[in-house]
């Protein structure tokens, strides 16, 4: 039995068994089913407009202003808005039930884009990114997964293929939305996320039940699920007083491999617009192929996770091949160079390649956190792991734009 005095080792352990050994019970596909086809349509309908809106913000900013800060700008404050609703939304799906919030969820996302289709300033844009507040899909949708399956493998499975879901609307939405414009993309995605907000209720009750887990095997069962002292009622703060203790190196790792990320991945659109010509439909493809990579890691992270030996293996192989990713990046370009010394083509497979460690890192810190937990916590843990990932977001874009113009990817960017 797992010990209450060791969360992180209890969580380790639960995860170390080979993952494709577990699979999801006939129960529970079916309204697993319907979260995965939740968060291709969200996927989808936020992805539409990824390749436009560094466009967007090239035509409304002033005839004065640095279009790439003026970018960099409005993601740290879309970041910023994603941070506190991270931690809001986590802990609201545990208070007033999940089916709620990923419904709210859909109808902020549709406001968000109906804004955006009406900007015609700046401050139109920063308007846009408000209702982002409530916009947590897939939060909500991990949530729902560990609801609905036991810890261990089968819960890291179902936590791939999440993200290979999220991958297929990635895939076709930067693609389309970069081909359309926004006066096409943004009706769709706005249609598109109401119709799933009401898609939402076809999710078991279940999934609003604290006690949703309980007929987990006891070899897959969380850790404290039978004798952890009942989930806090109160306060957000009482609730993460029990998760910390258990799971802050976990958030820790999320929150600096997202710093990184998010610096690298603020200055990796300008890249390839400023220096590489790419024009809005040419960004639009580049995304849907790093999409496209994460899907088809997706559908075998249970396969690559077992031949690494186990999760904590794959965490660290991961973090090594990103080390060696960005160092890779730096060392192709001299600081002191007037131009990139590579072309598009080897930029954008080591990009490639970076994507594609990141996602089974994030994805096996995720499994392992909400083994680390009892049930009725997960929603304000997912939550915390989002709203780190949204902070990295919130600090790191400016910083990488900058460095970008500064530094060369010595700072986050090829010197132009």
């Amino acid at each position: 039995q797992l010990r209450k005095d060791e969360p992180m080792a209890a969580a380790l352990q639960v995860l170390e068994a080979p993952l494709p050994s577990a699979m999801p019970t006939a129960s529970q596909q079916q309204p697993l089913h319907i979260v995965y086809a939740l968060v291709v349509v969200y996927a989808l309908c936020y992805q539409l407009q990824s390749p436009i809106e560094p466009f967007l913000v090239a035509q409304l900013s002033e005839a004065n202003a640095d279009a790439a800060a003026e970018y960099a700008s409005l993601r740290t404050f879309f970041n910023c808005v994603q941070t506190v609703g991270s931690f809001l939304v986590g802990y609201l799906a545990d208070v007033i039930g999940l089916r709620a919030l990923f419904a709210l969820n859909f109808v902020a996302c549709a406001a968000s884009y109906g804004l955006l289709w009406q900007a015609s300033s700046m401050a139109g844009l920063y308007a846009s990114k408000v209702p982002t507040l409530f916009m947590a899909g897939f939060l909500c949708a991990q949530t729902a997964a560990a609801k609905l399956t036991p810890a261990g493998p089968a819960r890291a499975g179902a936590l791939g293929r999440l993200t290979t879901a999220y991958t297929l609307g990635g895939v076709v939405g930067p693609a389309v939305g970069g081909r359309i414009g926004n006066e096409v993309a943004a009706p769709l995605a706005v249609a598109g996320s109401l119709l799933a907000a009401l898609l939402v209720f076809l999710l078991p009750a279940a999934v609003d039940k604290e006690e949703a887990e309980e007929a987990g095997d006891g070899a897959g069962s969380d850790q404290g699920k039978k004798d952890a002292p009942p989930a806090p009622s109160g306060s957000w703060f009482s609730r993460m007083g029990q998760i910390l203790p258990a799971v802050w190196p976990l958030l820790l790792t999320k929150l600096a491999s997202g710093v990184a990320n998010s610096a690298v991945g603020a200055a990796r659109p300008i890249v390839l617009k400023e220096l590489f010509s790419f024009d809005q439909a040419g960004l639009g493809a580049v995304m849907s192929a790093a999409f496209f990579g994460n899907a088809l890691v997706g559908l075998a992270l249970g396969h690559l996770s077992s031949a690494l030996g186990g999760a904590r293996r794959t965490v660290g192989c991961c973090l090594a091949a990103m080390v060696a990713g960005y160092a890779a990046l730096a060392a192709a370009y001299a600081p002191d160079a007037s131009a990139p010394q590579l072309g598009a083509l080897p930029f954008l497979g080591l990009s490639l390649a970076l994507s594609l460690a990141q996602f089974p890192l994030a994805t096996t810190l995720t499994a392992l956190s909400t083994a680390a937990v009892p049930p009725r916590l997960k929603g304000t843990l997912v939550g915390a792991e989002h709203a780190a990932f949204a902070l990295a977001g919130m600090v790191s874009p400016a910083a990488g734009v900058g460095l970008f113009r500064a530094a060369g990817f010595w700072g986050g960017g090829p010197r132009a």
